[in-house]
């Protein structure tokens, strides 16, 4: 008899380690959930001085290894401790328009939020100021796309990107160009003084590009995303 309950002690045992195995093994593998890259500040660029106060927000997308669904939460505060937040906002696009008071220095950032809760690390922190007058110095023109044209095809290896701005005040203009395949495009080129720029593309493919110019008083416009296609 003893021999009998011996054996049943030691099956009941193998069967519990059994079942102990079993639950471990039916824990989720690679169910980690990764965060969203860090997005990119693009503008307004830091220590930028703006003589407009409806001011679009731009930042690149960022990217998700899981493929999950991204939005952004941006910060505008008075501070660069945000301690005080003066506007937020939960966007599922790379940019946001806030309406901004005169002659007061911002400070902002962004991270990245994916449809799983999880957030990047915030960007670097950029700042910019309010002129108190807007009339003391006029903004650049609105940019004026030359070529390629809107939604053009176009053929080559080589495309020379074109554009025109102008000053009301006859200040020196610089040019930022933002370039890429996505419809948030990167920055390529910095401070540039000629309207045009040539650029390495591949065939058929998409190309979104943008440009900022600035003056020489720290004044800048930014202009929409263009884009062409190629052959």
């Amino acid at each position: 008899m003893k021999r009998v309950y011996l054996y049943i002690t030691i099956v009941s045992a193998a069967l519990l380690f059994s079942c102990s195995g079993d639950d471990d093994a039916g824990v989720a593998v690679g169910s980690f959930n990764e965060a969203p890259t860090i997005p990119k500040l693009v503008f307004p660029a830091d220590n930028l001085t703006c003589t407009s106060f409806n001011l679009e927000f731009a930042w690149e997308a960022a990217s998700d290894a899981n493929g999950d669904t991204v939005s952004y939460v941006i910060e505008v505060a008075s501070e660069s401790s945000f301690a005080s937040i003066l506007f937020t906002a939960i966007t599922s696009d790379p940019l946001r328009v806030f309406t901004l008071e005169k002659g007061i220095t911002y400070y902002w950032r962004v991270k990245a939020r994916d449809s799983q809760g999880s957030d990047s690390e915030y960007s670097e922190v950029q700042s910019f100021f309010t002129e108190p007058d807007a009339s003391v110095n006029s903004l650049p023109s609105v940019l004026e796309l030359i070529s390629p044209e809107l939604g053009d095809r176009v053929s080559g290896t080589n495309i020379t990107l074109d554009w025109d701005a102008s000053d009301a005040d006859g200040d020196d203009l610089l040019y930022d160009v933002y370039f890429g395949t996505t419809n948030s495009p990167t920055l390529i080129e910095e401070n540039i003084t000629t309207s045009q720029l040539e650029v390495t593309v591949t065939s058929n493919t998409i190309y979104y590009w943008r440009v900022v110019v600035k003056d020489s008083n720290q004044n800048a416009t930014m202009g929409q995303v263009w884009n062409f296609r190629t052959e």
